[in-house]
């Protein structure tokens, strides 16, 4: 099977929000119930507070604003820390 760039079977590489040497692209450490907004380059913004960071700060579960519940986000699902919430 051979993949092109526009096969969706391939993932593409989205922006790099964190960098870290040791463990390549992270997220940054954020404690449990931490407010944080998160935002995509289309616009979609997520708020709400960390529920869990897998140990090794590549997926994150937030608990969501105004009770719509939970999402898995994954450091290369596309999406940022909004504003200045990238201190590391």
């Amino acid at each position: 099977m051979t993949f092109t760039p526009g096969d969706p079977m391939t993932r593409p590489l989205h922006h790099r929000a964190f960098i870290d040497p040791e463990n390549n692209e992270v997220w940054p450490t954020l404690t449990h119930n931490e407010p944080i907004t998160l935002v995509n380059n289309r616009g979609w913004r997520l708020a709400g507070r960390v529920e869990t960071l897998s140990s090794d700060r590549q997926c994150l579960w937030i608990q969501l604003d105004s009770g719509m519940g939970r999402q898995l986000i994954h450091h290369q699902d596309g999406f940022v820390l909004e504003n200045d919430q990238q201190s590391n």
